[in-house]
């Protein structure tokens, strides 16, 4: 990678960290300079303004994760998006908690949402029968596994990530179980 690639992600990392505790609007350049350790100069050169640095945030956090994990449900696709939230927690957070609640941005995280709960409906085809009660239950498995993430990645020990991926298996299981 060359240098001005290293200080564009060095930006995208700085702007992730940033927006991830403050949302878009709560955010300045100002902040999102010192976090990358670049002037406001700089920033400029490449975005801009903070809107396109943010749409750049999430692009790169959306392409990582339809990379790395797949778009069919299984255990595997499961542990590749926490290793994928892990590897860009700032980017994760900023996904799935803010974006997805910012009408201008919601579409970034709507995407990989509806996408994680088609696949969740064609696991559970088997178990659940009744199409709306599969639909409820894909739409509570898929957003209980966002925020159980973004729990673990603000309090969890990375050196336990296996144990917390066979809690969230076991939660994702309850929630797609049939009652009878």
């Amino acid at each position: 990678m060359g240098r001005r690639q290293d200080t564009t992600q060095r930006i995208l990392d700085g702007a992730a960290a940033v927006f991830a505790k403050g949302g878009f609007a709560g955010t300045s350049m100002e902040e999102i300079a010192a976090a990358a350790g670049v002037s406001k100069l700089l920033l400029y050169r490449d975005f801009a303004g903070k809107r396109e640095l943010y749409q750049a945030v999430l692009e790169r956090t959306a392409d990582r994760i339809v990379e790395d994990v797949p778009a069919q449900a299984s255990n595997a696709a499961l542990r590749a998006l926490i290793a994928a939230a892990r590897r860009d927690p700032d980017g994760f957070t900023l996904l799935f908690r803010h974006a997805a609640r910012e009408p201008e941005f919601a579409g970034y995280a709507g995407e990989l949402h509806d996408r994680d709960v088609r696949a969740a409906e064609e696991l559970m085809r088997d178990i659940e029968p009744d199409p709306v009660l599969r639909r409820w239950a894909a739409e509570a498995t898929v957003d209980i596994t966002y925020q159980a993430i973004i729990t673990w990645l603000e309090h969890g020990d990375p050196d336990r990530d296996d144990e917390f991926f066979a809690r969230l298996l076991e939660v994702n299981r309850a929630a797609a179980k049939r009652v009878r």
